[in-house]
């Protein structure tokens, strides 16, 4: 797997943590550069004026040739010392390059040769003698550091008398530089024990929503629109809080592509199912009528005996009940037909009180005044339209959850420009998959089942409306099923 491959959850903690490591190890690095840099500068420093001091005060005792107060004057810096100063011995040389003096005269006695030194002293001293400057040595010999430091000795008229040399514990001047180190590594590691975490646990939440973003896109098509959106980040200002706006905005829009699918697969069924309905209904009007006429023939004429007119109205009940289905499917556009008006709900009143009666459901009825002047709507339609839902509504009336009785509820308002009927019942929720089908032919509930629910009432409900370019909609919550109907009123010379 490559790094361009690498999830931005990892890549986003991973640059952070690689910034901040950096960063520490450039700033330790400066650090230490200057901690030793001003140990170093410390060291010069202080050797510099040493030896400078040591001068002035051996240049009266060489003068003289007086040793003893030469050895005091060498002695003395070393008795000040502190505990932890690497300062371990000091050597003076006359103008031949002979030991005058020495701190340490076992080690190094008098007249002993410059080049007879130990290292780093005898390179020291022959690179001092050429230049009345000062000069530190600082190297690693074959035991460890070696540190050492030499400046001259002039008298008053300008005469180089001698070289004055501090010999130093490499080791415990090693060993100070090192504590320094130590020092800025033991400031640096916890800030960096510290940010490493903070950085990746910020970047981890920098990366989120583009996480979510990544795995929301990938159940496009997978699950529903509504549920995506669920998964997707809030939105913001920001490059993601954009992104997720549009996101929304194309789930929205794939929500009504698939919509209007639906509905165009849903017209398109039920325009072939009504085609065909209609066509076979034709079909059958026909021979049905003439076995209906050859019924009432021999009923009337053929003088039937008892059993015979028992079994001539169980035929005639048997085909009014086919006629039934069959002009149930048959729903076609009355010229004939009346305007809306007042009289028509009163009669639809009439038809639905004794059915709801009989089965002890509450009817609330409200038709507003402006519904009962005269509409320029097909009387008969709205009447077949108001009474198949009123008819469906009272057989699946059952008694609410929270307790009470069962009851039906219809509501018409009109406006100038709109017809609105709200037919309900009260009783459970119907399941999501029965509302999609609810208009369909021959779907029923289980409410709906019986020797007289045949499911076409709401079928031929929909055939109204979209006839009369109106819209139907279903909705129920549990308490309340309510199916709201709204029809177009045209004007007055649009209808004759």
């Amino acid at each position: 797997m490559s790094l361009r491959d690498l999830s931005w959850r990892l890549k986003i903690p991973l640059a952070i943590t690689a910034v901040i490591l950096l960063t520490e190890i450039v700033v330790t690095t400066l650090l230490v550069t200057r901690a030793l840099g001003d140990a170093r500068r410390d060291l010069e420093a202080s050797a510099e004026s040493l030896t400078k001091l040591l001068a002035r005060s051996l240049r009266d005792p060489m003068l003289r040739d007086d040793l003893w107060l030469a050895f005091e004057v060498v002695r003395a810096p070393l008795e000040a010392r502190s505990s932890d100063s690497p300062l371990q011995g000091v050597v003076v040389l006359d103008a031949a390059r002979q030991v005058f003096v020495s701190s340490d005269p076992r080690r190094m006695p008098v007249l002993t040769p410059a080049r007879a030194l130990p290292e780093p002293l005898a390179p020291l001293a022959l690179k001092s003698a050429g230049d009345n400057g000062f000069h530190l040595a600082l190297g690693r010999g074959t035991t460890g550091p070696e540190l050492a430091a030499a400046g001259p000795i002039v008298a008053e008229d300008g005469r180089r008398l001698g070289t004055v040399m501090l010999d130093y514990n490499g080791a415990l001047y090693a060993e100070r530089v090192r504590s320094a180190v130590f020092e800025v590594a033991l400031v640096s590691v916890p800030g960096l024990l510290l940010l490493v975490p903070l950085g990746w646990y910020a970047g981890k939440r920098l990366a989120q929503p583009l996480s979510q973003m990544a795995q929301a896109m990938a159940q496009v098509g997978r699950q529903s629109p509504q549920q995506v959106q669920t998964l997707l980040p809030p939105d913001g200002g920001d490059e993601v809080g954009q992104l997720s706006a549009q996101a929304r905005q194309m789930l929205d829009g794939l929500a009504r592509k698939a919509a209007l699918e639906r509905e165009v697969m849903a017209s398109d069924r039920l325009a072939a199912v009504g085609r065909v309905s209609a066509a076979i209904a034709h079909e059958i009007n026909n021979p049905l009528g003439g076995m209906l006429n050859a019924i009432d023939t021999a009923m009337r004429h053929g003088n039937p005996d008892a059993v015979s007119r028992k079994t001539f109205g169980l035929l005639e009940r048997g085909l009014q009940q086919i006629r039934a289905t069959v002009a149930a499917l048959l729903v076609e556009a009355r010229l004939d037909s009346p305007r809306l008006g007042g009289q028509d709900w009163d009669d639809l009143l009439m038809l639905i009180q004794p059915d709801a009666a009989t089965r002890g459901l509450q009817l609330l009825w409200q038709v507003d005044a402006s519904a009962t002047l005269d509409t320029p709507l097909p009387g008969h339609e709205v009447r077949q339209l108001a009474l198949n839902l009123l008819l469906n509504a009272t057989a699946a009336a059952r008694p609410p959850a929270e307790g009470g009785s069962a009851a039906v509820e219809f509501t018409v308002t009109r406006t100038s420009g709109q017809l609105a009927m709200l037919v309900g019942n009260t009783g459970p929720a119907l399941a999501p998959e029965r509302l999609a089908r609810m208009f369909e032919p021959f779907v029923a509930s289980a409410i709906d089942e019986g020797p007289h629910r045949r499911g076409l009432g709401l079928w031929v409900c929909w055939q109204i409306v979209q006839r009369l370019k109106g819209s139907i909609d279903v909705a129920s919550n549990g308490t309340w099923t309510r199916v709201s109907v709204r029809l177009p009123v045209p004007h007055v010379n649009e209808r004759g």
